[in-house]
């Protein structure tokens, strides 16, 4: 599986554990913890570059709204590369743009032409063995179907046309008709539900273009480095993405093994994960999304963020000791006992990692990214972001003294 939210124990293992090894040093000023954030991710790079075949990582911290972000990099656009990477690279986001096209499907909604909750084969047709799930299911991972990448087939495609331009309708059938669970009885990951999302959108538009509703996504948060495409990015985007190395071991992709496959077609993602950003900007994103209610009116507000339980199915007001995990629409909420309940996501695509992370009891948001794809047991990025919220925390004790 390749786009995905991983496992949210690794959420829960971001955050600073009694005992952690590496204790952070003085970081009493603004250029002190940039000082120690960098120090984060040249130390972390230095120890795991070659194991995870990674070249750069990109950070973002915004301590507050009214405070300016604290970035930092590390590394190489290229393994063994010479160019340095800056804040201004741009990474793949993976499923980090599934919260995008949630609020494309949401922002239709408010303008009246479609509902959540109507079946989608009101709006979908071509698909009637999937007429009666609606799209709150589809974005709330509830709708019981497969994940087309998570077929030998959608594999093989990958591996024998890299370069081709699929279309969402083919990767959709590479699991139509079959529903694997009983709509609303699960939580089951599945990109195959954003994909047809994308397809209502493009239908119920007055652009009848899902890029184009993207586009407007992007320019109503006010980003100026991210970008959509369902195919390949245009040469200027393109030459500041970095290299993604893909070291997983999904059994028809192993030919690609240690490859660069950043210039791979997006085609096989779209709204499900197709998106690239810099670090500063997915932060920003963060919080335009999360906190200033600036991009949906309110009750579409109160949708996006309206969960199920990951371990029920059944809707979920907030995280908890109890209920720990929960998933809305296109993000997803976490419960630990000293921070309280606090989204977060971490997407992937085939040579990229991409995470975000908002903390509202500190009112924190930090995003990290990494140029490379290694399989889950082989990534330490959760230790870096323990060290690095050590740092933080250091930081805002100081404030506080």
């Amino acid at each position: 599986m390749t786009l995905r939210l991983v496992s949210l124990a690794l959420a829960v293992a971001l955050l600073p554990a009694p005992g952690f090894a590496q204790k952070p040093g003085a970081v009493s000023s603004p250029a002190g913890l940039r000082t120690a954030l960098q120090r984060d991710l040249d130390a972390y790079l230095k120890e795991r570059g070659a194991k995870e075949h990674l070249s750069a990582l990109s950070l973002s911290l915004s301590l507050s709204p009214s405070q300016p972000l604290v970035n930092a990099t590390a590394g190489t656009t290229t393994y063994h590369g010479r160019v340095a990477v800056t804040p201004e690279n741009l990474y793949q986001i993976g499923s980090n743009t599934k919260a995008f096209t949630a609020v494309a499907v949401l922002t239709l909604e408010a303008q009246g032409r479609l509902s959540i909750d109507a079946p989608i084969g009101t709006y979908l047709p071509q698909y009637p063995a999937y007429a009666k799930l609606t799209l709150r299911r589809l974005l709330n991972m509830t709708s019981g179907l497969e994940s087309y990448d998570n077929t030998p087939a959608w594999e093989k495609l990958i591996a024998q046309h890299p370069q081709a331009q699929f279309s969402a309708d083919k990767m959709i059938r590479l699991v139509y008709p079959s529903i694997k669970y009983a709509p609303g009885t699960k939580y089951h990951y599945s990109n195959t539900g954003y994909l047809l999302a994308q397809e209502v959108v493009a239908a119920r538009s007055a652009s009848k273009s899902f890029d184009a509703e993207m586009a407007h996504v992007i320019a109503a948060a006010g980003l100026q480095d991210t970008y959509y495409t369902s195919y390949l990015y245009a040469g200027p985007i393109a030459r500041r993405v970095v290299a993604g190395y893909y070291e997983n071991d999904e059994r028809g992709l192993q030919k690609y093994r240690g490859d660069d496959v950043s210039g791979f077609s997006l085609s096989w993602a779209q709204g499900a994960g197709s998106m690239v950003s810099t670090a500063a900007d997915l932060t920003k994103w963060s919080r335009v999304l999360y906190q200033n209610g600036a991009l949906l009116p309110p009750k579409q507000q109160r949708e996006l963020f309206s969960m199920i339980s990951i371990k029920t199915a059944k809707p979920l007001a907030k995280a908890t000791a109890q209920d720990p995990a929960g998933f809305a629409l296109g993000v997803a909420q976490r419960y630990d006992p000293k921070f309280g309940a606090f989204w977060f996501y971490q997407g992937e695509t085939l040579g990229f990692r991409a995470a975000h992370l908002y903390f509202p009891k500190s009112n924190i948001v930090v995003s990290i990214f990494a140029n490379s794809r290694p399989v889950e047991s082989q990534s330490d990025l959760q230790r870096l972001f323990k060290t690095i919220y050590a740092d933080i925390a250091a930081y805002k004790k100081a404030l506080s003294r």
